[in-house]
């Protein structure tokens, strides 16, 4: 079949206000003298609690309330009252920050609260403020205790052994400028060290994240958890690296590999490191070690794994051909020491800064990350990880394509299917989309592509017949040890999945087995330790999410100019959901296929190719202010509206806004479109244009003007990926030759549509 370039996606204007619909739901009606006392009170028992912590010598006393809402309140209200916006948590509780510890302009509006309600009001003053809060109070130090500190029995300051060792990462709200960001983080440097304690490092960056990774007593520690300044205390994330025994896979004979074009792409894998392997080292053009003293050769062995699934793609079909001849370079980070574990010393925003930094600086715009947190603690819909938003940063701002795997289920006590063991087997598919197995960090990212992972086979091997030995699932359908979403505020996560291995049940062992115990089990790739024999096998995300990175290499390759939003739209237009998986996950609901699979698995083929009878249109590096609408044509041949069958038309979308670390409001900025037909621009236009109160209201849009894509504007819209379609059957020519996409920017927050 003939292929063809793409095509441009016409923009017909931009840059218009948009009209914003005001939310019509208010806070709860409360009797406003009796309301105002209550929040009086509770306010004079904060701040004398807070009094009785001793402040750090040289940073200046502050008060810190955590306040539970009974409805949404715009920032800027608390910030007209003397109040900034720290963090935001479940449950509508935000963290507030006030350099003023008597709260003199709260006092004075929340007085005014308190009197009568003005003539010729229906409301007290500063009503929508007041009466929306529903309890303010201290943080505690409990408060401040991480998840794998909680994961380990630490949930209150008495569950820590005033005499034990304790190595943590120390969290510290954000302060109002660098300056006093560097201020404050030196002060409390000093204070912990006159204390007995040992700061190893510290990560201070331009978006509000401030950390220390330290070493101290028991007794420090609590002392830490009792400072205003400290956002969080965490122990210090452990890579999740799999096994290191693999079965050794011989090949009859060795195939040359040849290097690859002098201007092929560059991946960057983020790991354990890399080795000498003969397949390998023609596409490896440098390894560098983050921080350099870790050296570059992987001893653990993962690193290597993921370097060759991104350097071949299918490794077995190399293998099938005799052929390893990879389309891309290879530079290998090693972020991870010979024990499988980060750095003591730096911090893990550090180190993600200064590996992902220095790949950019070589000319990589593609980075594979296939780590996670071998806490394996799931994600719960509270804030994302320092290490997330690192990612999120990092990728927004190189302008980089950043591909992290989704995480993989434990085993034992932790399996989300129960023990023991052999309860997999009946479990399966129900548990993929249970609470306790939900993407682990940094999965959360939210620009950065999370992939999950699809079974290549049903794990058998050929020369196995004993009875013990039972599939799991077949060809297609989700990896066992996938884990699955959503993301942050309800974010379609993963955003796609790949071919990662599968899992069996061993009856004989009584355990869950992957391509680490049978090579049928997993995906084919390079083995570090050579010698011993030149392939491995492994099951899991993180061999999935290099065969994605290794697909967006394919596209930058073809489309060298490519942004990084404009990669991750075309591998998410081209994906679907196999229909193996479908039927799999069907029973579940439509949740469980969006929360496993994401937008499924991408056809290279499609991404790379246009057709006569499939086209695709795009636009990229395109600019729109906040609360302003585009409007692009989509022009439709005849065959296309008058042939009977089925038709589609799919949209992506994908951009990188600020992100903000501390607040469940992760994003800065939300993107969303309509595809709309049977309209004229100008009609268009006039219905979406902002108007001003004078005017006359806006009419509503025919009924089938919209048209109706899946996933919805509301389940797609908290993702930085979006992707839907609208699906057709009948006759459509009466709608016309053109139809229009609807893109709109705007700013998070509340009351607008």
């Amino acid at each position: 079949m003939a292929t063809f370039p793409h095509l441009p996606l016409e923009r017909l204007v931009g840059d218009i206000d948009r009209r914003r619909v005001p939310n019509p739901v208010g806070p709860p009606q409360r009797s406003a003298p009796a309301h105002a006392a209550q929040i009086q009170a509770k306010v004079d028992t904060a701040v004398a609690e807070q009094r009785v912590v001793p402040p750090v010598e040289g940073i200046n006393p502050e008060l810190i309330l955590k306040v539970s809402l009974a409805h949404p309140v715009q920032e800027d209200s608390w910030r007209t009252a003397g109040l900034k916006v720290l963090a935001q948590e479940p449950n509508d509780i935000l963290v507030l920050f006030s350099d003023d510890v008597e709260l003199r302009e709260f006092r004075t509006r929340l007085g005014q609260y308190q009197a009568d309600t003005p003539e010729g009001r229906q409301n007290p003053a500063y009503n929508s403020l007041f009466a929306s809060i529903e309890d303010i109070g201290s943080i505690s130090p409990s408060d401040r205790i991480g998840p794998r500190l909680r994961n380990d029995g630490i949930v209150q300051l008495n569950d820590i052994r005033v005499d034990a060792d304790y190595g943590i990462d120390v969290e510290l709200w954000d302060a109002p400028t660098q300056m006093d960001r560097e201020v404050r983080v030196q002060l409390l440097v000093q204070h912990i060290q006159n204390e007995g304690g040992e700061v190893q490092s510290r990560y201070i960056g331009t978006a509000g994240l401030i950390v220390l990774r330290a070493r101290m007593r028991g007794s420090l520690l609590r002392a830490v958890l009792e400072m205003s300044a400290v956002s969080c205390v965490d122990y210090r994330p452990i890579p999740d690296l799999g096994e290191r025994d693999v079965p050794l896979i011989h090949l009859e004979r060795q195939p040359e590999a040849t290097a690859p074009p002098a201007d092929a792409p560059i991946i960057g894998i983020v790991d354990s490191g890399s080795v000498d392997h003969p397949l390998l080292t023609p596409s490896l053009i440098e390894a560098i070690g983050v921080p350099a003293n870790l050296g570059t050769a992987d001893i653990w062995g993962h690193g290597t794994k993921v370097a060759g699934i991104a350097a071949f793609g299918d490794v077995r079909e190399c293998v099938d051909q005799q052929s390893f001849q990879s389309p891309v370079r290879i530079i290998s980070v090693k972020v991870v020491n010979d024990q499988g574990q980060f750095d003591d010393v730096e911090t893990i925003p550090h180190v993600m800064k200064q590996a992902i930094t220095a790949l950019h600086e070589r000319g990589c715009r593609l980075i594979n990350v296939s780590l996670g947190d071998k806490y394996k603690i799931p994600y719960d819909g509270g804030r994302v990880s320092q290490w997330s938003a690192t990612l999120d940063q990092l990728a927004r701002e190189l302008d980089v394509v950043i591909v992290v795997s989704a995480g993989n289920s434990a085993g034992g006590a932790q399996a989300p299917w129960g023990v023991p063991a052999e309860n997999i087997i009946g479990a399966y598919p129900n548990y993929l989309v249970a609470p306790n197995n939900r993407i682990v960090e940094p999965a959360t990212a939210a620009i950065a592509l999370t992939v999950g992972s699809l079974a290549h086979a049903n794990g058998l091997p050929a020369d196995f017949g004993g009875a013990e030995l039972r599939a799991i699932t077949s060809t297609n359908t989700p990896t066992p040890i996938t884990r699955s979403g959503p993301g942050i505020n309800d974010a379609i996560k993963p955003d796609l999945v790949d071919f990662g291995g599968t899992c069996v049940f061993d009856g004989g062992t009584q355990r869950v087995a992957a391509g680490e115990d049978f090579a049928s089990s997993g995906m084919l790739t390079l083995r570090a330790d050579y010698i011993q024999g030149l392939l491995a096998s492994a099951t899991g995300t993180s061999m999935a999410a290099p065969r994605i990175v290794y697909k967006a290499a394919l596209l930058l390759r073809a489309l060298p100019d490519a942004s990084a939003n404009l990669v991750r739209a075309l591998l998410a237009v081209s994906a679907s959901h196999p229909s193996e998986a479908i039927q799999a996950l069907s029973p579940l609901g439509d949740k469980a296929m969006r929360h496993c699979l994401g937008y499924g698995i991408p056809d290279l083929y499609r991404a790379l190719n246009s057709e006569e009878a499939r086209v695709i249109m795009f636009a990229d590096r395109q600019e729109l202010p906040i609360d302003q609408f585009a409007l692009y044509r989509v022009p439709l041949p005849k065959d296309f509206q008058s042939t009977k069958g089925k038709r589609a038309i799919k949209v992506s979308l994908a951009f990188d806004p600020p992100v903000r670390h501390s607040r469940l409001e992760y994003l800065g900025l939300r993107m969303n479109y309509h595809l709309l037909r049977g309209m004229t621009p100008e009609a268009i236009i006039e219905h979406f244009r902002h108007r001003n109160k004078d005017e006359a209201p806006f009419e509503d849009l025919p009924g089938t003007a919209k048209c109706s894509l899946l996933p919805s504007r509301d389940v797609r819209g908290t993702s930085t990926l979006q992707c839907s379609v609208f699906k057709m059957a009948k006759n459509i020519d009466r709608y016309g030759d053109d139809y229009y996409l609807d893109v709109r920017f705007q700013e998070t927050r509340t009351g607008t549509d």
